[in-house]
């Protein structure tokens, strides 16, 4: 050991080493510091680390040949560790630069990532779009069943349709490694399905097949399993027992059901519109109606039922009970099918706020398809709801990496950096979601949102409103954009232009699944501030009439109760505006819907303050700058509703104590 130490201290390893460790520091320093406004990615990081590392090994190498007695010759212990250490070396080159190869949008080509674009409707006809793109869904599907590959969603491959881009630039855009690509024929009682599967990187086709069938529904369904198992055979993708048994399982034998399902899927797959999710319930109920034993098809009419209850076209009773039954008869049919979880789950959630068995479902579904970013999401969205913001953005995140051309993902992940108060991220993540689809009005009214809860910027968030005014969006109506444009008129004292938006649109009320906000409510306190008592009244009778009529229809809903709660405050009905204020609470708290809940305090705190209780009404604040959600010091500080509280103590410790800026 002596002669060991010796030899090192004559040639300077120590001194050489903490040289470089000095210098690593400070790359690293460096490194940390600029990966934020260089949008530097965290492969491109680790790839710097990498290279530090291998950096330090050569400079071992060289202190130990070129020190003060660097003529002398190497024993043969000391070749021996020399070649291992280049070899390591040499390893980790060869692992970084195919391993992880940097894109133009600064993320790195997953091995075992994959991008099914849009196939080609090659048939000449119109009308045959649903068939091709159906087949392209169920193809999708059944490669998202395969663990070991890495699958893009759908709504980002879609994006490519037409595209003029070579297969490299999306590989980089979509971060995915290989393209499966081709085009779908159907004429007469005959289809032709001829695909290849590209790496887009290198260009080399790894495998091409043409399928010429009779059309029949056993041919088409085997064609798809085919295909998916063909890729992964190609890829080299390991599957399970079960993997290969769900991806080879046909879910119907009658062609005519099938092809209902199609066109379901079309309108499914199309927009959240009332009018799209009606024609697809029709649609997948005629497939069951065709096939009373096509599971699959039960499984998304559960979730249509779903949707039309949850976004508020539907909130009766009998139309989530008719997702419910939907869905058990698919599990009937299916005790396995991932579909069928899925939509159950979904129903525990949209119908029950039964948090606990829609994870349970849903993660048993992912079980069976751990590659569908809507999953993903669907638990993402599940824990936001009851609370659990952080692993919420973890589930998201996720989905959008496999889904990075999702305007939706990404305002979602937006909107909940948001709730998490991280306001810079929110801002990244509503501008990507813009860039993506820039006449998505939702993100023009929540980023615009972000601007006022973050820094009380009301100019920053009309300019974003003026974007979408660009984009020729009509926004009057809006239940965020058009209630947002009212209520910046009315913090900046211009009660004309206020007035004017509420008169010229033609529903009666904001309704947003947080909010039900009557326009006459709102007319009134403009009147109000104007001094105007008369107007203001007969607005408030008015706004409380409407509410009244709505509880009746849907007593259940707790919206209704913080507008009604308003509006007697206003009327000066003190006991009235607390009790119902009370009862959205009651209805909705935030033990049961985490942000929704949110909303009900919220609307209790400001009923409190109208009302002049103003201790209880800092202690709702209190609770609400405590946790996750959309108060913010910022807020507190730039709507004129919160004046009375201003010069509280108690008021002011807490805008002390909350300020982050």
């Amino acid at each position: 050991m002596p002669p060991l130490f010796q030899r090192l201290k004559e040639r300077k390893l120590f001194q050489w080493s903490l040289a470089y460790a000095a210098g690593a520091w400070l790359v690293f320093q460096g490194i940390e510091v600029l990966a934020e406004p260089w949008n530097l990615s965290e492969a491109i990081q680790r790839g710097v680390h990498i290279s530090l590392a291998i950096g330090f090994l050569v400079v071992l190498v060289l202190a130990w040949y070129h020190g003060e007695k660097g003529r002398q010759r190497a024993s043969g212990v000391e070749l021996l560790i020399l070649a291992g250490i280049l070899t390591i070396a040499g390893v980790a080159v060869a692992t970084l630069g195919r391993g992880v190869r940097q894109g133009s949008a600064g993320g790195y080509l997953e091995e075992m990532s994959i991008a099914a674009l849009p196939f080609e409707n090659r048939s000449g006809q119109k009308e045959d779009e649903y068939f091709t793109d159906g087949v392209h869904d169920e193809i999708l599907t059944r490669l998202t069943k395969i663990s070991s590959l890495s699958v893009r969603g759908r709504t980002s491959v879609m994006q490519y349709r037409d595209t003029p881009k070579n297969l490299r630039q999306i590989g980089e855009e979509l971060n995915a490694r290989y393209i499966l690509e081709g085009g779908v024929q159907r004429a007469g009682g005959t289809v032709r399905i001829n695909l290849q599967l590209i790496d887009a990187e290198s260009d080399e086709h790894l495998w091409a097949e043409t399928y010429d069938r009779r059309l029949t529904i056993e041919n088409l369904l085997t064609v798809q399993s085919e295909v998916a198992l063909r890729v992964a055979d190609a890829l080299n993708a390991a599957l399970t027992t079960d993997e290969s048994e769900s991806v080879a399982t046909d879910p119907t034998d009658n062609l005519e059901a099938y092809d209902h399902y199609l066109r379901g899927l079309e309108f499914m797959n199309r927009t959240y519109d009332e009018r799209d999710m009606r024609i697809a319930v029709q649609m997948f109920e005629d497939a069951t109606q065709l096939d009373s034993s096509f599971a699959l098809a039960y499984a998304k009419l559960s979730e249509m039922h779903g949707r039309l209850y949850w976004f508020r076209f539907d909130g009766s009773q009998e139309r989530i009970q008719q997702a419910k039954q939907a869905a058990e008869r698919s599990l009937e049919l299916e005790p396995d099918l991932p579909e069928g979880h899925e939509a159950l789950g979904y129903y525990y959630y949209w119908g029950l706020l039964d948090y606990d068995k829609a994870l349970q479902a849903l993660e048993r579904a992912l079980r069976r398809q751990p590659g569908r970013p809507r999953l993903l999401a669907g638990l993402g969205f599940v824990v936001r709801r009851s609370g659990d913001f952080q692993s919420a953005l973890i589930h998201l995140e996720e989905a959008a990496k496999l889904d990075p051309r999702d305007p939706l993902l990404q305002y979602e992940v937006a909107a909940t950096y948001q709730l998490l108060r991280d306001y810079p991220e929110a801002e990244r993540h509503f501008s990507r979601a813009l860039a993506l689809a820039p006449d998505m009005i939702d993100s023009y009214a929540m980023r615009a949102w972000n601007y006022i809860v973050w820094e009380g910027s009301l100019s920053k968030a009309r300019a974003v409103l003026a974007e979408a005014a660009d984009m020729g969006l009509d926004f009057v109506d809006h239940p965020l954009a058009g209630y947002l444009s009212v209520v910046l008129d009315v913090w900046d004292g211009d009660y004309d232009s206020a007035l004017a938006r509420l008169s010229s649109g033609s529903s009666e009320a904001f309704s947003f699944q947080h909010y039900f906000i009557p326009k006459a409510l709102l007319a009134a306190g403009i009147h109000a501030d104007r001094n105007e008592l008369l107007p203001a009244l007969q607005n408030l009778t008015a706004a409380v009439a409407l509410l009244e009529t709505e509880i009746q229809k849907a007593p259940e809903d707790a919206r209704l109760y913080g507008a009604l709660g308003m509006a007697y405050a206003g009327m000066g009905r003190t006991e009235d505006a607390i009790r119902a204020g009370e009862k959205g609470v009651e209805l909705l708290p935030v033990s049961r819907e985490a942000w929704r809940g949110l909303w009900r305090v919220t609307d209790l705190a400001r009923i409190l303050m109208m009302t002049g209780q103003h201790d209880a009404a800092i202690d709702r604040i209190e609770f609400l700058l405590s946790v996750p959600g959309s108060m913010s010091v910022a807020l507190l500080r730039v709507d004129p509703l919160w004046n009375p509280l201003r010069s509280h103590p108690r008021f002011q410790a807490l805008m002390e104590k909350y300020d982050t800026t």
